[in-house]
């Protein structure tokens, strides 16, 4: 089993709310993100043993991780999960360089928990707007 963990400015909360019900909007646009994010990850490959998403609350500065249009403090989501397929997202750049190209431009619900405010309502993986990241291993925090 090979692990990733994937960090996200988007609120992926996972709420378990997968019906449109009055009052529970919210809670069902959360769902549908962490839904997305699930389907994205599946598309090569099935997600096993997944932990999270959890969130915490970090101060972003300087080199982060994310792009340099976040700085501040930020709330954070983060999640790890396993694969079957070895090297399933290799690419000539990375051992997860294809997850990057998976979540490029991936519409997102945007205006529930995030701290942080996005130019484009996507997932996105590169550059100055870059909302999600991952590392090529299991972590719990």
């Amino acid at each position: 089993m090979q692990y990733y963990t994937g960090f996200t400015l988007v609120d992926v909360t996972d709420t378990g709310v997968t019906r449109s019900r009055p009052g529970k909007e919210k809670e069902r646009n959360q769902q549908r993100n962490w839904e997305t994010l699930i389907q994205v990850l599946s598309l090569r490959t099935q997600p096993q043993e997944i932990d999270g998403p959890y969130t915490n609350m970090y101060e972003l500065q300087g080199e982060s991780i994310f792009g340099e249009m976040f700085k501040g403090t930020h709330t954070v989501w983060h999640f790890s999960f396993g694969v079957e397929a070895v090297n399933v997202f290799k690419d000539s750049r990375s051992d997860y360089g294809l997850l990057y190209e998976d979540f490029a431009q991936v519409p997102i619900i945007q205006g529930l928990d995030e701290t942080a405010r996005f130019m484009l309502p996507v997932f996105y993986p590169y550059g100055a707007i870059k909302n999600i990241h991952f590392i090529n291993q299991r972590i719990s925090l």
